[in-house]
């Protein structure tokens, strides 16, 4: 019987499966060698994509320091930088020369650029004889990074225009945050070789 003498309405889904069989020529039971080349190539399919997640994936660039006295020291003067752009922005949106929103925005990348330096000096992998003077250090930068968080609470709510005893609060908050952040880097000096 020719595939053109079944009739079509009764038997669609048969027709397709006669079709496909004569034109791929899968009228064979499966062979032992092709069970084989199927167990093979998805073991290696399996293998190949386990590799994949069994190797360290490559987390960015890696710093490799050799002299931790000059990059404790590179770390500290940008943070100085960050900290007296800062300082400038707050006595702006105090004196409402700068907006809030603006003030926003400046302290939020203030606060990437710290979190920055904070992995700067985790991944240094400084030597026991730097370890306490970093390890300080480390702890003014993520006091830092909470000082500027209260600083864009700040900026909010004189964007939502609180009251001046709320203001007065947070700036409480704000200035002892900014003392801790000092009296860290104080004793990241003093711990220093």
């Amino acid at each position: 019987m020719k595939l053109t003498d079944w009739p079509i309405e009764s038997s669609k889904c048969f027709t397709r499966v006669i079709l496909l069989n004569s034109i791929k020529g899968v009228n064979q039971m499966p062979t032992k060698k092709g069970i084989i080349i199927t167990i093979i190539v998805l073991g290696a399919i399996t293998a190949a994509s386990s590799v994949i997640w069994i190797l360290p994936q490559n987390r960015g660039p890696t710093f490799v320091v050799s002299d931790y006295g000059n990059e404790l020291e590179s770390v500290k003067e940008r943070h100085l930088l960050i900290m007296s752009e800062m300082d400038s922005d707050l006595d702006g949106l105090m004196n409402k020369t700068i907006v809030p929103d603006d003030f926003i925005a400046r302290a939020q990348t203030s606060s990437s650029q710290t979190t920055s330096l904070i992995t700067e000096i985790i991944e240094s992998n400084a030597p026991p004889q730097w370890s306490e003077s970093y390890l300080n250090y480390d702890e003014a930068l993520k006091k830092y990074n909470d000082y500027l968080t209260e600083t864009i609470a700040l900026a909010n709510k004189m964007k939502d225009n609180a009251s001046s005893n709320d203001i007065s609060d947070e700036m409480s908050k704000i200035e002892s945050l900014r003392n801790d952040t000092n009296s860290f880097i104080a004793k990241s000096n003093e711990t220093s070789p």
